[in-house]
């Protein structure tokens, strides 16, 4: 007996919908198991900053040790899990006091740096007054500054806090620093706004040096002899700087034109910048504080 045709219809119909249903079935298992996947490798990559997160915690509360020196062999450790911390202590203030610079308007330090970074020197004028305009009292703009009614319709830029800057992130969006950005992405790492005004001469680079007067032959000069025979800094062989006749020496320069070469220098300083990196299964973790190390007082905490 022949089926009829709308018998044959409903079966093919049937059929279709059962391979309709497995074929959902199927992406939904497959979508669920990329789901649980990526939700595992979540988790892993969670639980490795978590464990790097630790490590560097342990390594800073040994770099906030003030009886630690800086060559100290609890400053690169190594976990029997074979996590690791690292520790590196510097002066905070072997950066420029973006604060204390402005304040001096006749100083040139600020004009040496951006030109030695590239700057043109209208945009050295822009970015140095505009910076001055930020931070002074009045709403008077400097001849290449800008003050408030400048900026009003400017997004882009901060307008003026007529106050010093609390940190050195509140320079990022003052008017010509995008200018100093696309030069040198990691100028934050060359301004403070901690210390007392006078640069840590034994952790300057040589950037710093230089900006602040010395040639650039003289600022490698000095860091070559403060780096040691390895010539790297942080090294068991770096020279520890005792007055600044050393200073002097390195670079070259007589006694007349130390007096006025290392007027914006100082040996020592507080407060201290330590530095601590996790580092377990490929993961790293890093802590930076800004502290007075023989108080143990921080002013700055930051975590990445």
């Amino acid at each position: 007996m022949t089926s009829r045709p709308d018998s044959r219809l409903s079966r093919g119909a049937a059929l279709l919908l059962t391979l309709w249903c497995v074929a959902i079935v199927a992406i939904v298992v497959v979508t669920l198991a990329r789901v649980v996947d990526a939700d595992v490798d979540t988790e892993k990559v969670r639980v490795k900053r978590f464990e790097a997160r630790e490590l560097a915690l342990s390594g800073m509360a040994h770099g906030m040790n003030p009886k630690l020196e800086r060559d100290s062999d609890f400053f690169h450790h190594t976990a029997p899990s074979g996590g690791e911390w690292h520790v590196r202590i510097l002066g905070e203030a072997s950066r420029i006091n973006i604060n204390t610079t402005l304040a001096d308007r006749d100083s040139p330090i600020l004009e040496r740096l951006f030109r030695l970074w590239g700057l043109s020197d209208e945009e050295v004028r822009v970015v140095t007054d505009s910076l001055g305009d930020w931070v002074d009292r009045d709403d008077l703009a400097r001849l290449n500054g800008a003050e408030r009614e400048q900026l009003l319709d400017q997004d882009q830029y901060s307008l003026p806090g007529n106050r010093n800057f609390r940190s050195v992130n509140e320079m990022a969006r003052v008017r010509g620093m995008d200018a100093v950005a696309r030069v040198k992405p990691d100028w934050r790492d060359f301004f403070t706004v901690y210390g007392n005004g006078k640069i840590d001469i034994q952790d300057a680079s040589a950037d710093v040096l230089e900006a602040a007067g010395f040639t650039s032959t003289q600022a490698e000069a000095i860091i070559e002899v403060r780096n040691g025979g390895d010539r790297l800094p942080g090294t068991d062989d770096d020279t520890k700087i005792k007055d600044m006749n050393w200073v002097a020496e390195a670079a070259g320069i007589g006694p007349d034109q130390a007096q006025s070469a290392l007027q914006n220098f100082q040996l020592t300083s507080e407060p201290t910048r330590v530095e601590s990196v996790g580092i377990i299964g490929g993961t790293r973790y890093r802590i930076t504080s800004v502290l007075d190390r023989k108080q143990g007082t921080p002013f700055s905490w930051e975590e990445e």
